[in-house]
C-alpha cells in the first residue's frame, strides 16, 4: 500500500478532524499505521528515523484511535512488525 502525502502527524489529529468520515478517518489511520510498521521494520534494519521509541508509541495510539472508531482488534494489524501474517 503506497503512502500519500498526509497532514496528520498524530493519531488525535485525525480523531479530531470534524471534516472527514468515520470511515475516511478509519483509512488514515490505516495508512498511518502501515506506514510506522515500516518504520519498524526499517528500524530493525538498522535504517532509523530521526525519532528512535517514538515510532512505537504512535503506533499504540493508531491502534487506541481505531478501537475507538470500533475497529476491533482482530482488524487493526498483524502478528508482525511489516503486517504480514
Amino acid at each position: 500500500m503506497p503512502s500519500e502525502p498526509t497532514k496528520f502527524t498524530h493519531p488525535r489529529e485525525i480523531l479530531d478532524a470534524l471534516d472527514l468520515t468515520p470511515d475516511e478517518k478509519i483509512k488514515l489511520l490505516r495508512q498511518m499505521e502501515y506506514d510506522l510498521r515500516d518504520k519498524l521494520v526499517a528500524s530493525d534494519e538498522n535504517m532509523t528515523g530521526t525519532e528512535p521509541g517514538r515510532t512505537g508509541e504512535l503506533l499504540r495510539q493508531v491502534r487506541l484511535a481505531l478501537h475507538s472508531l470500533g475497529v476491533t482488534a482482530e482488524e487493526t494489524g498483524a502478528p508482525t512488525k511489516s503486517g504480514a501474517g
